[in-house]
């Protein structure tokens, strides 16, 4: 008489993977200290900033990854620490890892960060748009950064595809990653997003803060007056320049607000808020419309079975 598992098996590539210690040290503190600085940051500034809001939104929508890594058939080593708060989920991978909230903050940061980088200077190189240079990034930039870290991740015993969809490589440990499905999808909506949000520091509303009618709240900002002005009679130059010397720094807040090219016609805390809900609507629903919804919808559809996420 045979019983059902109540626990799936773990591949065997995924026993003893190597660099442990740096997915459960290295990264959640490294993770963790950059979202501290972010936080800083919009204190000190009394405004939400880029960075914080691409870190914390990044941050939040990593509750879908272990569905849609259920989708892909995706397992991740049980030697990694893990947090359990995902177990309500109906769908998921059987390990979550705790540095995994940490590693999406700041991946997903820094790929927008350059490739918006690199899209800007296409667009002095060439004169493109800047949604025509990132189109022409999408593909090379992320499939050429996922098949380093997957391959690496496979290699090592960190993580692995089993069975997966498509053709896939195999390792010497048993490891095993796709070559086009996946990473098929991983280029279409991280470069859309950072598109979307546009390169810091940005000086208008974005898309994310367009999408959700926020330009209802703003108005233009009047034409700053040329600061050039020669010195007040009675007051020498030397005195002026003194004057100069010893004037206060300027406010962060105020050069945060100097910098933009609208006013806000509303409570700023209001107006704030609502850019954080514009971020977290955008993030939610794209990231699932994007990368989790075709994910399930290729496992369903096909019937694949893995008896490693089950």
């Amino acid at each position: 008489m045979t019983f059902p598992l109540t626990v799936p098996p773990t591949p065997p590539a995924l026993l003893h993977p190597s660099g442990v210690w740096f997915f459960n040290w290295v990264i959640p503190i490294l993770g963790g200290l950059v979202v501290l600085l972010a936080v800083i940051d919009t204190i000190s500034r009394r405004r939400l900033t880029w960075g914080f809001l691409f870190l914390t939104n990044s941050m939040l929508v990593y509750w879908m990854e272990t569905i849609g890594d259920w989708g892909q058939e995706l397992i991740y080593s049980p030697t990694f620490a893990q947090h359990h708060l995902l177990e309500w989920l109906p769908l998921k991978t059987p390990h979550d890892p705790l540095f995994m909230p940490f590693a999406y903050a700041c991946y997903w940061t820094v790929h927008a960060w350059l490739v918006l980088k690199l899209g800007q200077f296409l667009v002095r190189r060439y004169g493109w748009s800047l949604l025509k240079a990132i189109a022409v990034l999408a593909i090379p930039v992320n499939y050429a950064w996922d098949f380093l870290v997957e391959s690496t991740a496979a290699a090592m015993g960190w993580w692995v595809y089993d069975p997966g969809f498509g053709p896939h490589m195999d390792f010497a440990n048993g490891g095993k990653f796709t070559l086009l499905w996946t990473i098929g999808i991983m280029s279409f909506w991280p470069n859309l997003i950072a598109y979307w949000a546009g390169k810091p520091p940005v000086r208008t509303l974005n898309h994310f803060e367009r999408f959700i009618g926020l330009q209802r709240f703003t108005r233009p900002r009047p034409p700053v007056q040329d600061a050039g002005h020669p010195p007040r009679s009675g007051v020498s130059g030397g005195t002026l320049v003194a004057d100069q010397r010893t004037m206060a720094p300027v406010n962060r807040t105020a050069e945060f607000d100097a910098f933009l090219d609208y006013q806000v016609t509303i409570s700023r805390w209001k107006f704030e808020l609502a850019r954080f809900a514009s971020w977290f609507v955008v993030f939610q629903i794209s990231f699932f419309a994007m990368t989790v919804l075709p994910l399930l919808f290729m496992r369903v559809a096909t019937g694949s079975h893995s008896i490693y996420v089950p």
